[in-house]
């Protein structure tokens, strides 16, 4: 069995019991037997009942966010009751399970909207919520007006949540969503006259207090711990002032998320989808198996995991996710080579001794019978479709950035690997591959989300320093899109330098071997 997987599976099993014959009525054993897994097994992923209740709400939170990202509506109105939409959606195939458990939602002390426990999640919610008022145009004023606005959202969608729920009537919830996206389109056009209504901020004041009373003895350690990230951060120039700054929306951004360990006294988990196989353009790599580069870059993740230790005594954890089955074949690499590439890649943590770094495959973390099964199982299931994608490109600045750098690098690869062809030809094919790239590299992110709900996410791309996705320096390089696995390790005299080969050789570096493996260049004399 493959337990990256089984807390999806025993939830989905879990929810099934919980409809048939009621959340009390259900014992642990009844849903080991259903999942078909060992009881240890379910033992090892939950502590009891309410922990399977506390993982449905992760799940459906954090694809929600996912959501949220990629709104591009521009009026907090639209925005809202885009949100609202996509919410309920995600909440329906479990709406009756939980209509059921309405009093355990509302009172249990354990997992209830209000409990401690779940703070994280409502810390999630209001974080949601700044997102869907900070990307709209026309929320400034209204942000003036009414203090604690992201609350008082936040208390509108668990009414709406809370009306579907009961009465499971979709054609009222629909109408509620939009009358609320009505009020909030009026607010902002009264805006001018709002400050003639105190009671509005004494409103906003209750709704902040009740939905957001997180740990407060975490909280300086939480902001420490971003700290230490954010001085590793890679993001563009554009970012910089907003880093040095400290930014308030950075830090709101991913303290819920580092919050739901610290309030439980857990090491925090980061998953980084990274480390494919290196690229078959042999003017870029010295090979097709790790070199210094992945070893500095391996080195500099479990550093940052040791910093972390040093202000928060349970430390962090990085899983990395080989992302190479997902999209070998666009790239232009055979699934023997990601094979062999992340072999290397666990010799090298092993060679290193590091304790707080791992690498998973997506053949550890699904069954199948073959690559292209376990392949064909993540995209049918979490790929968007590509004209979607595509009429991203034309709203979405972020979304276009991404897709430049990897179309960049993609035609590259192609000039050496299409040598016949024009380089007007081969930029213009290597935009549908790059589409195709970020595609797959979307749905392996919803697929790990389902895996690893309450992980941290990290990039090797460099994001807007206003991302849900943390873009972290592996190395220190030439261009802020190139990794190891596209480029070649150069020892200058006041340091190295990740570029790539080609670049290497015309500076007049001179190759070294470690163990009769190419291994990197030098530009110091012998």
């Amino acid at each position: 069995m493959k337990t990256d997987l089984t807390p999806y599976q025993i939830c989905e099993a879990a929810n099934v019991l919980f409809l048939e014959k009621g959340f009390d009525k259900v014992s642990m054993t009844e849903i080991a037997a259903k999942a078909s897994v060992d009881e240890a097994d379910l033992y090892t992923c939950f502590g009891n009942k309410q922990d399977i209740i506390l993982f449905l709400y992760q799940r459906i939170n954090a694809d929600w966010q996912l959501y949220v990202n990629e709104i591009s509506e521009t009026k907090l109105a639209g925005r809202f009751e885009l949100a609202m939409n996509a919410k309920v959606a995600l909440m329906e195939p479990y709406a009756d399970v939980l209509g059921n458990m309405m009093g355990m939602l509302l009172k249990n002390p354990k997992i209830g909207v209000h409990a401690p426990r779940t703070s994280h999640l409502r810390a999630m919610g209001l974080q949601i919520m700044h997102k869907l008022i900070d990307g709209a145009e026309d929320s400034a004023s209204l942000k003036k007006k009414i203090a604690q606005l992201p609350s008082m959202l936040y208390l509108m969608h668990w009414s709406i949540l809370f009306l579907h729920i009961q009465t499971g009537d979709k054609e009222k919830t629909s109408a509620s969503i939009k009358l609320m996206a009505k009020m909030l389109k009026k607010a902002n056009n009264l805006s001018f006259f709002l400050p003639l209504f105190p009671f509005l901020n004494d409103i906003s004041d209750w709704a902040d207090k009740l939905v957001n009373e997180t740990a407060q003895h975490n909280h300086s350690v939480d902001r420490e711990i971003l700290k230490i990230i954010f001085n590793n951060r890679k993001t563009s120039e554009a970012d910089k002032a907003c880093l040095e700054n400290k930014c308030a929306t950075c830090m709101n951004l991913h303290e819920a998320k580092i919050n739901y360990f610290t309030s439980q006294n857990q090491p925090i988990h980061f998953i980084l989808p990274a480390f494919p196989a290196k690229s078959p353009n042999h003017e870029k790599v010295l090979g097709t198996v790790p070199d210094l580069g992945e070893e500095i870059a391996l080195t500099t993740l479990e550093d940052l995991c040791k910093e972390i230790k040093s202000v928060y005594p349970a430390g962090a954890r990085i899983t990395i996710c080989s992302d190479g089955r997902i999209f070998s074949e666009l790239v232009g690499v055979t699934d023997e080579q990601v094979t062999n590439y992340v072999k290397g890649i666990k010799k090298s943590i092993e060679k290193l001794k590091l304790k707080f770094v791992s690498i998973v495959n997506l053949e550890d973390l699904m069954e199948g019978i073959s690559f292209d099964e376990l392949r064909t199982k993540v995209l049918s299931t979490y790929s968007e479709p590509l004209d979607e994608l595509s009429s991203r490109l034309k709203t979405n600045s972020e979304f276009k950035s991404l897709f430049n750098g990897i179309h960049r690098f993609i035609t590259d690869d192609r000039k050496v690997l299409d040598a016949g062809k024009s380089t007007n030809k081969i930029k213009e094919e290597s935009k549908l591959i790059a589409l195709k790239v970020i595609q797959h590299s979307n749905a392996w992110t919803r697929f790990l989300i389902h895996v690893y709900p309450e992980a941290m996410r990290l990039s090797i791309h460099p994001y807007s320093s206003h991302s849900d996705k943390i873009g972290i320096k592996l190395t220190k390089a030439l261009d802020n899109w190139l990794t190891p696995w596209h480029g070649v390790i150069v020892l200058e005299k006041e340091g190295y330098v990740l570029m790539k080969k080609n670049e290497a050789e015309e500076k007049g570096a001179r190759l070294i071997k470690h163990g009769g493996q190419p291994w990197y260049y030098t530009l110091i004399p012998e």
